[in-house]
C-alpha cells in the first residue's frame, strides 16, 4: 500500500529539517557533527588559497586541479592519511597528465583521445601504486583532453597542470596539519565504552534470570543469542576507532603541544580483549540456549512423568555460575569506566582478579561431580562444560592468567 500524504509530508519536513539540525548539534556540542563542519571549512579555504597560488605563481588560467588536490586532501581525517595520500595523489594526477599528452600526441581528434585516456586509464588504474584512488587516473585526463583539446599535447601545458597539483596538494597537507588538526581519542574512548558495557549488561542478566529461575529459560535464551551476536561486531569496530585514534595522532603537531597519550597504549589492550571477551560471550549464549532447549526436550518426553532432575544444569553449578557471570560483568564494567585499566602501564591489578578466583573454586567443584568421582552420568555435564570453557577464555583474556583448578 502507498504511503498517505500525511506520511509523506513527514517524511519531507524531516529532510528540510535534518540540514538545520545538523549545524544547531554542531554549533551547541562537540562531537562529529562539528567535526564535518569543521573539515569542511577548512576544505573550502584550501580550495580558495590553492587556486590563487597557482594563479600568482603558475599564471594558469583555469587552474583548477589545484583545488581539486587541495580538497581531496583535506578531506582525509587524519594528518598521515593527507601526507601518504599526497604521494599518491601526484602519481594519480602525473598518470593522468601523460596519459592526455600521448592521447592528443597520437590523434587530434577529441572523441578518439577521450576513448583511448579512459580505456587506457581505467586499466592502468588497477595498478596497486595508486591504492583506492586509481580511477582517477582516467577521469584527470579525460577532464584534460575534454577542457584543452589539441592543446593538452603541449609539454609546456602537461607540465602547468603538474606543478598546479604540486600546489594543490601542498596546501591541502599544510592546512589539514596545521588548522585544527583532526584527534579522535574521545571517539575511541566512546566506542569502546559502548563496545564494553552491552557484554556486561548481558551477562548481568543472564545471570540474574539463571538465579531466580533456577534454570536457562528458553524463551530468554534465544533474545540473549540475538543480542551477543551483535556484540562481536561493535567490539570490532571500537578497535577500528581506537586504530583510527592513533592514526589521528601521527604527524599531527597537536600531539606535541598537548601530550596526548599514545591510544596503542591506553586503549588498545582493552579494545583487544573486548573482541575477543564478545565471542566468548557469544559462546555463553549459545550453550545457554543448548541448555535451555534440552531442559525444554526433557520436560516434553517426561509429561505426565517423574521429573527427571538429571536432565537439566546442576541447581549448585547455576548458583555458583551466575556468581563466575556477575564478577564478569564487574570486570567489563570496570574496563568501561577506565579503559586504560588493561594497560601495560597501569599501576593495579588487572580487572578480572575476582573472578579469577571464583572461577578456581567453579573449576573444584566441577572436579568433584565428574564421572568416576560418584559414578553417576548426568546429561547437562557437556552443556556445563561448554559454559565453563567460554567463561574461563573471557577471564583469561581480561586477566592475562589461566585460573588455577586446585
Amino acid at each position: 500500500m502507498a504511503p498517505s500524504v500525511r506520511t509523506l509530508s513527514r517524511r519531507a519536513r524531516r529532510q528540510v529539517l535534518r540540514p538545520p539540525r545538523f549545524l544547531v548539534r554542531a554549533a551547541r556540542t562537540s562531537g562529529p557533527e562539528r567535526e564535518a563542519v569543521i573539515q569542511a571549512t577548512k576544505a573550502a579555504a584550501a580550495a580558495a588559497l590553492a587556486w590563487l597560488l597557482a594563479r600568482w605563481v603558475l599564471h594558469a588560467p583555469q587552474p583548477f586541479l589545484a583545488p581539486y588536490a587541495a580538497v581531496f586532501l583535506v578531506v582525509q581525517v587524519t594528518v598521515y592519511r593527507s601526507v601518504r595520500d599526497a604521494g599518491q595523489q601526484l602519481a594519480v594526477v602525473a598518470a593522468g597528465v601523460v596519459l592526455a599528452l600521448g592521447a592528443t600526441l597520437l590523434t587530434s581528434q577529441v572523441v578518439v583521445g577521450l576513448a583511448l585516456v579512459v580505456l587506457v586509464g581505467l586499466l592502468l588504474g588497477r595498478l596497486r601504486t595508486f591504492g583506492e584512488h586509481g580511477q582517477w587516473v582516467a577521469v584527470t585526463a579525460l577532464i584534460l583532453v575534454a577542457e584543452a583539446g589539441p592543446a593538452a599535447s603541449s609539454p609546456l601545458h602537461a607540465l602547468v597542470r603538474l606543478a598546479e597539483i604540486a600546489v594543490g596538494a601542498g596546501v591541502g597537507v599544510v592546512v589539514n596539519m596545521l588548522v585544527l588538526p583532526p584527534v579522535y581519542q574521545r571517539d575511541a574512548r566512546e566506542a569502546l565504552t559502548g563496545a564494553v558495557a552491552r557484554p556486561a549488561d548481558l551477562l548481568r542478566a543472564l545471570a540474574a534470570s539463571l538465579r531466580e529461575d533456577r534454570e536457562p529459560r528458553e524463551d530468554l535464551a534465544h533474545d540473549w543469542l540475538h543480542r551477543a551476536r551483535g556484540l562481536a561486531d561493535e567490539a570490532r569496530r571500537a578497535r577500528d576507532s581506537v586504530a583510527w585514534a592513533r592514526e589521528s595522532l601521527r604527524l599531527n603537531p597537536l600531539r606535541r603541544r598537548e601530550r596526548t597519550p599514545d591510544p596503542t597504549i591506553t586503549l588498545g589492550p582493552a579494545a583487544d580483549a573486548v573482541v575477543e571477551v564478545a565471542g566468548h560471550v557469544l559462546d555463553l549464549a549459545e550453550a545457554t540456549v543448548e541448555a535451555a532447549e534440552q531442559q525444554a526436550a526433557a520436560r516434553a518426553d517426561d509429561d505426565g512423568l517423574e521429573p527427571d532432575d538429571d536432565a537439566g544444569l546442576d541447581p549448585m553449578f547455576i548458583s555458583s555460575f551466575a556468581d563466575l557471570l556477575d564478577h564478569l560483568a564487574s570486570a567489563l564494567e570496570e574496563v568501561r569506566d577506565d579503559p586504560g585499566a588493561m594497560s601495560p602501564q597501569a599501576d593495579r591489578h588487572p580487572p578480572g582478579s575476582g573472578a579469577l578466583e571464583l572461577m578456581a573454586a567453579v573449576h573444584r567443584e566441577a572436579a568433584r561431580r565428574l564421572p568416576g568421582s560418584s559414578g553417576e552420568v548426568r546429561t547437562g555435564w557437556s552443556v556445563e562444560g561448554a559454559l565453563l570453557s567460554a567463561a574461563q577464555r573471557a577471564v583469561t583474556d581480561l586477566t592475562g592468567r589461566r585460573p588455577g583448578r586446585g
